[in-house]
């Protein structure tokens, strides 16, 4: 059986966001995962998501790992997706220079948010705009 993590980033080399959803409860699992989060079923199926989301909560931070200092500040935050699952996530179009405007930023919260393939020093990720 070929990695998951693998299949991943090959979707994600096609232009497709992918989750997996459970034969038997119906529940989407993102990132996908080889076995189902609710039932721990491992009938599972790759299936394209909306891309859609909800944005919870984000905060930023000025201190990335080495590889990533270039890009600071990153803002992170809790998006829950149409299909159902929550998970951190990198959140791109806000404000995030300062505490007062995450602090403005966040009472403003929940808000739309659209996934995206981005590809981020010579790595193809998914990030949610606002």
């Amino acid at each position: 059986m070929e990695p998951i993590a693998k299949k991943w980033y090959d979707h994600l080399a096609e232009g497709k966001i992918m989750a997996t959803k459970c034969k038997d409860c119906g529940a989407y699992t993102f990132p996908p995962l080889t076995v189902c989060r609710e039932c721990r079923s491992r009938n599972l199926e790759w299936v394209e998501i909306s891309g859609e989301a909800q944005l919870i909560m984000f905060s930023s931070t000025i201190l990335p790992a080495k590889k990533f200092a270039s890009l600071a500040p990153i803002s992170y935050g809790l998006v829950k997706l149409k299909e159902g699952p929550c998970f951190f996530t990198k959140i791109e179009g806000v404000k995030c220079s300062n505490a007062e405007e995450i602090r403005k930023e966040n009472e403003s919260l929940p808000a739309p948010v659209r996934a995206e393939i981005k590809n981020v020093l010579g790595m193809n990720i998914v990030v949610f705009r606002k």
